[in-house]
């Protein structure tokens, strides 16, 4: 007897699943729902929407089945497949509410045409010619959207991932993004609290960033307005310029990666909050390891695939080395920079920056090298005819290669090159305070001075060079260091030297002078 009870149940339960499944595609599946549904869109969106097939079932939720779906007047937006559930009572009252949307297989070419977030607060909805005046079946909400396997094309640049959403009033809660591209993972999250700029605040999070990019494809994103608040948003994309970007554009963005590059730039552990508006983007504050060193301070960036630039920083520990073979000047100097910096240019390659880069730099270099300058060897040439010389001891080795301990000034950067008044050159042999000018690209240099020997290789000096050549007692040449910056020539004015010399000689003569006119008193 139980077995028959049973065996009746299941009979019940298959048929009335498949009487249910046949009334679910009678209600939902029919080309009238999906003309209908198409027709709501396109009136929803301000974008022409084409549905290319239509079905139902009724497990686990009653769910409406779209195919070949596409937005847009160029198919800005394809769908494989887009699935819309709902609760069982849409079957009753021929309406999605609470309901689920995901979409499988989407591609979205960047940048968008123009959306409409729907009809003003207030206003009636409108009604489609050739509608019928009851629709089959109604979308009234969707509380949740989920992209499976998007792709994202914006110019040569493609995103691969997954994308879950929840409508909010006029924006949407970021549950979760998570991309790829070229090999490197982007997670997403945060909150769009108003599509029509858009604004909100998310937080981008990935192993690796090409910051670049980003500001490329925040450009592409932002391109057309992407989003209106008013029914006009469907008008030809003439209508609105290409170039243009949603004035009320104002995105908060929380960045952090282990890795990320900035033109030809390598950067590591950068961290920072970022301020997207139609007037680019600010990064303040922004930290990130570079060459070795660091980077504390701010970074703002124009939108567009050639961006302007500030940068206005603390750098500290930098591997100048790593930083002008970088530029294109290798084998030219070494040590550890720290400084400040407040420079503004255009382009993110070394030959750009160096071209348009303006502002001031006020940097120390410690204990480095500046390959083949032979300031020391020079000295020891220019002092060797003039009443004694150093010993080629002095020189410490036949090294063109001249070690210093500090190095450092300030700098204004203009027209490709930077000048300074107050450069300092310091070693344990001597020190140099020089004034003029170096191309930022390392092709001249063109610096003037005056180089003082330390008191030990001044004492090692003839007593007529020190006579001669003497200020507060050391060795004190003048001194220019000229050429391309990896291949120095020093020399020195002989011309000053004798006449400095001369008038040492006549102070050192009034001296003796006044001495015997006093003796003899």
């Amino acid at each position: 007897m139980l077995k028959k009870v049973l065996l009746g149940l299941l009979v019940v339960a298959v048929v009335g699943g498949a009487g249910l499944f046949f009334w679910a595609r009678s209600v939902l599946a029919q080309d009238n729902v999906r003309t209908a549904i198409a027709a709501k869109l396109t009136e929803t969106l301000g974008q022409p929407v084409s549905i290319g097939g239509i079905g139902a079932t009724v497990y686990p939720r009653v769910t409406v089945n779209l195919d070949n779906v596409t937005i847009g007047p160029q198919q800005n937006i394809r769908v494989a497949s887009l699935r819309i559930g709902t609760d069982f009572r849409a079957l009753l009252s021929r309406r999605i509410e609470h309901g689920s949307m995901r979409l499988t297989g989407a591609r979205i070419q960047l940048p968008l045409p123009v959306f409409n977030t729907g009809p003003q607060s207030g206003t009636p909805p409108t009604t489609t010619a050739g509608a019928s005046h009851a629709a089959p079946v109604e979308i009234v909400s969707i509380d949740e959207i989920v992209l499976s396997d998007v792709e994202i094309v914006s110019g040569s640049r493609t995103l691969h991932g997954d994308i879950e959403v929840v409508p909010q009033a006029s924006g949407v809660l970021v549950k979760k993004v998570s991309l790829t591209a070229d090999n490197a993972k982007i997670d997403i999250a945060g909150q769009i609290t108003d599509l029509s700029g858009p604004t909100g605040e998310l937080t981008v999070r990935a192993g690796a960033l090409d910051v670049s990019r980003l500001l490329e494809f925040a450009s592409d994103f932002s391109k057309h307005a992407g989003i209106s608040s008013d029914s006009s948003a469907g008008a030809p994309p003439a209508a609105t310029p290409a170039s243009t970007v949603s004035p009320g554009m104002n995105m908060a963005i929380t960045l952090e990666a282990d890795r990320a590059t900035l033109g030809t730039l390598s950067l590591e552990k950068l961290s920072g909050r970022a301020q997207l508006t139609p007037a680019g983007m600010t990064l303040q504050p922004i930290s990130f390891g570079v060459f070795g060193g660091h980077y504390d301070g701010s970074l703002a960036l124009t939108l567009g695939a050639v961006p302007d630039f500030r940068l206005k920083a603390k750098l500290a520990a930098i591997d100048v080395g790593a930083a002008t073979t970088a530029a294109g000047s290798p084998n030219t100097i070494t040590g550890r920079l720290s400084g400040d910096i407040d420079v503004t240019g255009r382009g993110l390659d070394a030959n750009s920056v160096a071209r348009s880069a303006r502002g001031t730099v006020r940097a120390d270099v410690t204990n480095g090298v500046v390959k083949n300058l032979g300031l020391i060897q020079a000295v020891v040439v220019a002092t060797s005819m003039r009443g004694g010389s150093l010993s080629q001891t002095s020189a410490s080795s036949e090294s063109k290669d001249e070690p210093f301990t500090r190095l450092g000034g300030t700098l204004t950067l203009a027209n490709g090159e930077a000048t300074t008044q107050n450069l300092q050159f310091e070693s344990k042999d001597v020190s140099v305070g020089l004034t003029g000018a170096v191309k930022l690209n390392g092709s001249a240099v063109d610096l003037k001075g005056r180089a003082q020997l330390s008191e030990a290789l001044s004492q090692q000096a003839g007593r007529d060079l020190v006579r001669y050549t003497q200020e507060q007692g050391r060795v004190t040449l003048p001194a220019t260091i000229a050429g391309p910056a990896d291949n120095l020539h020093v020399r020195f004015d002989v011309a000053d030297m004798a006449k400095r010399a001369v008038v040492n000689r006549a102070q050192e003569e009034i001296t003796k002078g006044i001495g015997r006119f006093f003796k003899k008193k």
